[in-house]
This record gives structure tokens, sequence and C-alpha cells, in this order.
């Protein structure tokens, strides 16, 4: 007896073994990789762009490495797909982010001044901070007095 006969479906439902839940989205054919990245974040970044610009993006892989970090080389990084007819404008704006053509120069001026204390502290030196120049005073202590 099979179970399924005994459900009550609507009239015109498709059979159950008619259906393809791993069968790919109508409409968007093949996808191809367009670049593979090593880093979750960029990955993330470069699927936002695409996006933006009207293509259909996807990353594979991408939950496995978050996951275990290790198989990054292995699988060769994570794959930015799209479906093989947007491939050609893919590339050209993988190109435009790789190079930096997307890059954001400078906040808007609606935009919030930085919060107060998040300046660097002037005194501390060139680019250090006050705990690295402990960190030294005690490193150059240790070696004169040892």
């Amino acid at each position: 007896m099979n179970p399924a006969a005994s459900l009550p479906f609507p009239a015109g439902a498709p059979a159950a073994s008619g259906t393809h839940a791993d069968a790919e989205p109508p409409g968007l054919g093949e996808m191809v990789t367009v670049t593979r990245v090593f880093n979750s974040l960029e990955a993330e970044m470069l699927r936002g762009c695409l996006q933006a610009e009207g293509i259909p993006a996807t990353l594979g892989d991408a939950q496995t490495i978050q996951t275990d970090t290790l198989l990054t080389v292995a699988l060769g990084g994570i794959r930015v797909m799209v479906p093989a007819t947007f491939a050609d404008t893919a590339h050209a704006t993988v190109k435009a982010f790789e190079s930096g053509a997307l890059a954001i120069d400078e906040l808007p001026a609606d935009a919030p001044a930085a919060m107060p204390g998040s300046e660097p502290d002037e005194a501390a030196g060139p680019g250090w901070s006050v705990a690295t120049w402990i960190v030294l005073a005690l490193v150059v202590f240790a070696v004169v007095v040892f």
C-alpha cells in the first residue's frame, strides 16, 4: 500500500515521484564558476556586488569552508557561481571588484561622525598604541637587566 495515496492532496497537485527537489530554478540555466576566493568575507562581498548589478549569484562550498577552514585549499576556495547567461557581465564585475573600482573611498556627507575617544592617541607616537610602547619598554628593560 502506498502511504502517500491515502493523504488528502489538492486535485491538481503533482505526484511526489514527478518532483525534483534538487532541480535548478527555472530560467537560470547552468551555473558556471566565475572566480574562486579563499576568504568567506570576500566571497560574500563579491556576491553582494554581483547581486547589486542584477546578476543572480551563489557561493559554492562556503558553508563547508566556514565549518572547517583547513579544507579551503583542498577545495580550491569558495566558488562564486552565476548562471551561464550572466557569465560575461559577472567577469567584468569581478574584475572591477578585484581592481578596487567598486571601493568606497569616503563616507557620504550625512554619515555620523566618529565616536568620541576613537581617535588615535597622538602622544603614543607614530602609529603605535600605548600598549605597544609599554611592551617595547619591558622588552628593552629585560634585555638591559638580564
